[in-house]
């Protein structure tokens, strides 16, 4: 038997529109957000994202300010100075989009699939529980994953790239069963479940290139389009 269980940002559902968005809306009096990469920009974002989360889990650093710091951190490292005020009006928006997002219409035919097919499915996440867990509402997951299924790090104690986060996973079912991971964060997802001896497919939607010496995920996709097919061709491995 193989659990397929899958990340939530900018897997279940696309990260980039809410950055977007956000970007837009709170710095439209800015000259330079007409012409900005924001792709770049949100490629930045993520990295002092994932970058200062560990802090936050110790206690070092609040949640306020590395959502601050990791905004003004992007800016800064392409040239640009926003203020902390400006900031936090920023995270303010990007808080309020994310309270709208839904799931990738893709990625919604693949959930239906393996829920057609009864192949059990799962959640793990990294980030605060009440603040994953509005994503996951928001989502509604629980139609197609159930909710007794869903692991976000605060609760569980452990956050990936960990492979104790994948383990408190794995401890829900029989020793015997196999685990397929989807997930987009080469450092937190295929680094993570690769440590786990997990299976993996990373969603590489931004086309990381790899060295030959790093660890290589089972399988790498680039878009949405090309999940369906390969989580389906990998579950018939078995």
């Amino acid at each position: 038997m193989t659990v397929v269980v899958f990340d939530v940002d900018d897997t279940l559902y696309d990260q980039f529109v809410p950055f977007e968005l956000a970007m837009t809306h709170s710095f439209q009096d800015k000259p330079w957000i007409k012409d900005m990469d924001l792709s770049n920009l949100y490629l930045l974002f993520r990295h002092h994202s994932d970058e200062m989360f560990p802090a936050t889990v110790s206690g070092e650093l609040s949640l306020e300010d590395m959502r601050v710091y990791r905004i003004q951190k992007a800016l800064k490292d392409l040239g640009f100075e926003a203020t902390d005020r400006k900031c936090q009006l920023f995270q303010d928006r990007y808080f309020y989009e994310q309270n709208r997002i839904t799931v990738h219409p893709e990625m919604v035919d693949l959930l239906l699939i393996l829920k057609e097919r009864r192949i059990l499915t799962g959640i793990l996440t990294n980030g605060p529980t009440d603040h994953q867990q509005l994503k996951l509402d928001q989502l509604n997951v629980s139609t197609w994953i159930d909710s007794n299924t869903h692991h976000i790090s605060e609760s569980i104690g452990y956050s990936k790239p960990d492979a104790k986060a994948f383990q408190v996973v794995a401890n829900s079912y029989p020793e015997s069963t196999e685990f397929l991971y989807i997930g987009d964060s080469y450092d937190n997802d295929v680094i993570g479940a690769k440590n786990a001896g997990w299976q993996v497919i990373w969603l590489n939607k931004y086309n990381k290139k790899l060295t030959q010496e790093m660890v290589k995920p089972d399988v790498e996709v680039t878009s949405y389009k090309d999940l369906a097919v390969n989580v389906l061709d990998l579950l018939q491995e078995e």
